[in-house]
């Protein structure tokens, strides 16, 4: 059965195919952002662009894309050269297309032309909001806030084990000229695409669960080409750096350009091998340090072990003049005591004669002796002295005693005294 004025599906998309060109006629300038992007091997581009109303908006539109081979190659050349970045899912470019309609395929854009100055503008754009957030949070300069110790030891490294510059990293750190011990652990990540913001702040996530064994962390790019370095122009990254509790130290610009993470990390160095030579010269400052420290105590304590020692001299002498003076006093003291001492000494002696002498005296005059010459006599009786009248009794022969002799005679009486 059929009905009038019917046709295929072939007919209707002609239809359709007619009228898009019909209305668009020539090429357009459009801004859109690539959202998926494939190099095909035959050397054709097939994207994904998608429209926002606003910039960082909702997606509002969404398109297939086709840079053929004729064109990709020196447009890609030409954008990379111009820019920095190759053209890669992500970025926002600006583009002069034509409106292609296929029955099979439906509709695409053909890519003739792409303005590199748009993409640099708004990448531009994208790293000043980028940083602009990062100062109004407050959190720009956090990560070079903290304090480096003098000998980082224990290194945490953020890279691909498969980077040339790893492997320099490592060559120059442990096999340094001072041979300086180092323990670097690597924690694999991706360095350059699209996954890189995740794989880095994964890589930063199992640091920072054992944070206490680290201390500081590296992030070295090495290897990869001087284009990559865009990835880590990403706020994601460069807030988990300006988070992280230690120092991070960063080797993934070159000599001209700076990314956002080189501008939040505790500092950024152009290779990874500067960031080796940098850790090994602060050690090397370190040592520096403890050798000037250990020679300016050796020097104050040989300065205060002579100044002790010429106290202890000045002491001694003063000592010394001191005990002469105390023994020179008391040899004058003892001197004049002695002179003292001899002179009482004399004096009592003479003293003394002169006692001796009136002693002498008076038993010269107690002597009997001398008591008879004087006139006095003595009475005994059987040879003992008589003291006393009652020791006689009438009829005992006494004998008195003269100083020229002796008489013998009888009591006949004894007269008692009242």
């Amino acid at each position: 059965m059929t009905r009038e004025g019917q046709i295929t599906l072939t007919e209707l998309l002609g239809l359709v195919r007619d009228k898009i060109y019909e209305a668009l006629p020539g090429s357009y300038w459009v801004v859109a952002e690539i959202a998926e992007m494939k190099v095909h091997t035959a050397g054709h581009c097939y994207l994904e662009v998608t429209g926002t109303e606003t910039p960082g908006g909702k997606v509002t539109a969404r398109a297939r894309a086709t840079i053929w081979a004729s064109k990709f190659r020196s447009l890609n050349i030409y954008f990379t050269a111009s820019t920095g970045i190759p053209l890669r899912a992500g970025i926002t470019i600006l583009f002069r297309a034509t409106v292609e309609y296929h029955e099979l395929y439906g509709l695409s854009l053909n890519i003739t032309e792409i303005d590199p100055a748009y993409t640099a503008g708004d990448m531009a754009l994208r790293r000043e909001a980028i940083i602009r957030r990062l100062t109004a949070e407050g959190v720009l300069t956090m990560n070079s806030g903290l304090t480096l110790t003098s000998y980082p030891r224990n290194i945490a490294v953020v890279s691909s084990s498969k980077a040339a510059g790893y492997q320099d990293f490592i060559n120059h750190l442990v096999n340094n000229q001072y041979g300086y011990v180092f323990k670097p652990t690597l924690f694999e990540a991706v360095m350059q695409g699209e996954t890189t913001a995740a794989s880095v702040i994964e890589a930063l996530d199992r640091i920072s669960e054992m944070i206490n064994e680290y201390d500081v962390v590296v992030i070295i790019r090495g290897g990869g080409s001087t284009t990559d370095l865009s990835w880590f122009d990403s706020y994601e990254i460069a807030f988990h750096v300006t988070q992280f509790p230690v120092p991070v130290l960063t080797g993934i610009g070159h000599e001209k350009d700076q990314s956002v993470t080189d501008m939040v990390a505790w500092k950024a160095l152009k290779t990874p091998t500067a960031v080796a030579g940098f850790i090994v010269e602060r050690t090397m400052e370190c040592e520096n340090n403890i050798i000037s420290m250990a020679e300016s105590l050796v020097s104050a304590v040989e300065g205060a072990m002579e100044a002790a020692e010429e106290r202890l001299s000045s002491m001694q002498n003063r000592i010394t003049a001191t005990a002469r003076l105390v023994v020179r006093v008391k040899e004058e003291k003892l001197v004049n005591h002695a002179g003292r001492l001899e002179r009482a000494s004399a004096n009592m002696l003479k003293k003394a004669k002169e006692a001796t002498d009136r002693m002498e005296d008076a038993l010269r005059h107690l002597n009997p002796a001398e008591v008879l010459r004087r006139g006095f006599t003595l009475t005994s009786r059987n040879g003992t002295i008589i003291q006393s009248a009652t020791e006689l009794k009438p009829g005992d022969t006494i004998k008195t005693h003269f100083s020229e002799g002796t008489a013998e005679s009888m009591v006949e009486k004894i007269n008692k005294k009242n």
